[in-house]
C-alpha cells in the first residue's frame, strides 16, 4: 500500500506536495465527523472531504488498487478517518489537493466507465457464507 503524507503546504490554497513514507500512527485521537462526497470525469474520481482548521502536516493518505484511507488530523487531537472499497483505481493517486475548507483526492480510475457509485458494494453476510459453503 502506499502512503502519501502531507510534506509542505505554499500560498494560500495550500497545494499538497506527496511522497512516498513510512504510515503515521497516532494514538489517543478523537474522531472527527466530516461531511465528504465525490464526483467524476471520464478518467477520475474526486473524493472531496470538508475539513475547515486540519492540521495539513499530519494528515495523510493510503491508496492502492482497489482502497484509499484518508486521514485529516485537527488539533486537539482529533481525528478523521475514512477507508473506501473502491470499484478500481490505478495504483496511484493523481492528486491530493488541501483547500482552505476541504481536501480533495484525485484518483486515476482503472477503466474510462462511469461508476453507479463510490464504494463497491459488498455482499451481504448470508449471501457470503453460502457462497464459502459452495466452494
Amino acid at each position: 500500500m502506499q502512503i502519501f503524507q502531507v510534506n509542505k503546504c505554499y500560498s494560500f490554497l495550500m497545494i499538497i506536495i506527496l511522497s512516498f513514507s513510512d504510515s503515521l500512527y497516532l494514538q489517543g485521537t478523537t474522531v472527527m465527523p466530516c461531511r465528504f462526497d465525490w464526483h467524476q470525469t471520464g478518467s477520475q474520481v474526486i473524493i472531496s472531504i470538508y475539513a475547515k482548521n486540519s492540521l495539513p502536516e499530519l494528515s495523510y493518505v493510503e491508496a492502492n488498487s482497489t482502497t484509499v484511507n484518508i486521514h485529516v488530523m485537527f488539533e486537539g487531537d482529533k481525528e478523521f478517518e475514512q477507508k473506501i472499497i473502491l470499484w478500481g483505481v490505478s495504483d496511484h493517486l493523481v492528486a491530493v489537493n488541501l483547500l482552505a475548507s476541504k481536501m480533495e483526492v484525485s484518483l486515476k480510475k482503472a477503466e474510462p466507465i462511469t461508476w453507479a457509485r463510490l464504494d463497491l458494494p459488498s455482499l451481504p453476510q448470508n449471501q457470503e457464507q453460502e457462497d464459502t459453503n459452495h466452494t
